[in-house]
């Protein structure tokens, strides 16, 4: 009977002991799925962030090319405006006083 109750108390101890690892399990569970949250969370604001970068990027080539494109034509005024200036000059020395 004794030998009976002390394997009863050996087997409560390691239940116990067992209960407890497996408490000890389940929280640190729960804490790496609060962390899998944050890591999502701030891996989803890193894609709206490169989402942003990536139309600015889109925006600032875009102004470029405009900006390129401007200054082909204003060039092309320009040469314009030189050959003008010529012809006036050409026509204006033809005056005699």
């Amino acid at each position: 009977m004794r030998n009976s109750t002390d394997r009863a108390e050996s087997t409560l101890n390691i239940a116990k002991g067992a209960g407890l690892a497996l408490e000890t399990i389940n929280t640190a569970v729960i804490e790496i799925n609060e962390r899998n949250l944050v890591i999502a969370a701030a891996a989803e604001e890193q894609a709206a962030v490169a989402r942003e970068v990536d139309r600015n990027l889109v925006n600032i080539r875009d102004l470029s090319t405009q900006s390129s494109n401007g200054a082909a034509q204003t060039s092309a005024a320009s040469g314009e405006l030189t050959r003008l200036a010529v012809d006036l000059n050409s026509m204006v020395s033809r005056f005699r006083l």
